[in-house]
């Protein structure tokens, strides 16, 4: 693994001014963690580092999951433990795929200027969210080892997820965790106002 940083993605990163967590709840993680081809402990690692990083900055937290009806409290949408909501975050519902399904996500994006994704069930909901905040001219920057796949019909999830990184290529920029936290870190911050990367 290299351990070069592409220095578009790394400026980019640190624009970031929100962290977008979807669907980290326990439902999808029992579903994933039956898939022996999924990287979740991994994942769940990195979402937990990402978070922790974003409080440690003051940086807003978006959790989104999916309800079948809005306002709906059920099992299903139960936060995994250790992963639940603090009350200064933010946690958004939505009846479809993309985060931007609820206005009120819209609303909060276009205001953060840009934000970084990761999470559970990344071949759907984190990828169209990406699609939705391209079309909306939102910059997203996709935590790829902070989010996992679920398999489908001849493809295991290590396999969907990589085909999901490519496609989400297309509409953001890839980054690991450890290049988020080192891109939004104070100090890299600094650097790059005074004109260093």
């Amino acid at each position: 693994m290299s351990s070069v940083i592409d220095l578009r993605t790394y400026v980019s990163a640190s624009n970031t001014r929100l962290l977008v967590m979807v669907d980290l709840q326990e439902k999808n993680y029992e579903e994933l963690a039956a898939d022996r081809a999924s990287d979740l402990a991994r994942s769940l690692e990195n979402c937990m580092s990402a978070i922790a990083h974003a409080r440690n900055m003051g940086m807003p937290i978006a959790f989104t999951r999916h309800a079948e009806r809005p306002g709906s409290i059920e099992r299903s949408a139960a936060w995994i433990s250790g992963f639940e909501p603090k009350r200064a975050d933010m946690v958004f519902e939505r009846q479809h795929p993309s985060c931007y399904a609820n206005q009120l996500f819209d609303d909060v994006v276009s205001r953060a200027g840009g934000f970084a994704i990761g999470g559970m069930i990344a071949d759907e909901t984190c990828l169209a969210t990406a699609i939705d905040a391209s079309h909306r001219g939102h910059h997203v920057t996709f935590l790829n080892d902070a989010s996992v796949s679920r398999s489908r019909h001849d493809a295991d999830a290590q396999s969907v997820h990589i085909v999901t990184t490519k496609a989400m290529e297309l509409f953001a920029d890839i980054a690991t965790t450890r290049n988020w936290l080192v891109a939004t870190s104070p100090r890299s911050l600094k650097g790059q106002r005074h004109g260093r990367v």
